[in-house]
């Protein structure tokens, strides 16, 4: 199992100011078909939960099934058996199957390149 957490951050300028737009990925590996994640989720839940997976490039979704386990800080440790093809992106959307609402919302980056060391503010700030 590898899980590692992929963050872009994309800067518009408007003419007087900058807007700044932060996506973040879960990395997954393709070659495995049983994946867990952690997560932090809206609220805790002791409902079954669903996970709909949705291939951003297809549109296809399929719902899922899953099993998990709360730590003690608050994390969500969702183990799930899906088949991801490489190189491609992936919604997640977790939902309380009893209330229908909505526990997690992420996205999900499948590859099997390894992660790099990256630091939003090396070298920038000296003292």
């Amino acid at each position: 199992m590898r899980l590692f957490l992929f963050c872009l951050i994309e800067t518009k300028r408007d003419f007087f100011r900058f807007n700044y737009i932060q996506v973040c990925f879960m990395i997954v590996n393709p070659n495995l078909t049983t994946h867990t994640i952690k997560l932090v989720p809206r609220f805790s839940t002791s409902n079954v939960l669903t996970l709909t997976v949705t291939d951003s490039t297809l549109g296809t979704s399929t719902d899922l099934t899953t099993t998990y386990t709360t730590g003690g800080d608050y994390k969500l440790a969702l183990t799930f058996d899906y088949t991801f093809t490489a190189e491609s992106s992936y919604q997640l959307k977790l939902t309380d199957s009893v209330t229908n609402e909505i526990v997690y919302r992420g996205l999900v980056l499948a590859t099997t390149q390894n992660s790099q060391t990256y630091k939003l503010t090396e070298n920038l700030y000296r003292w």
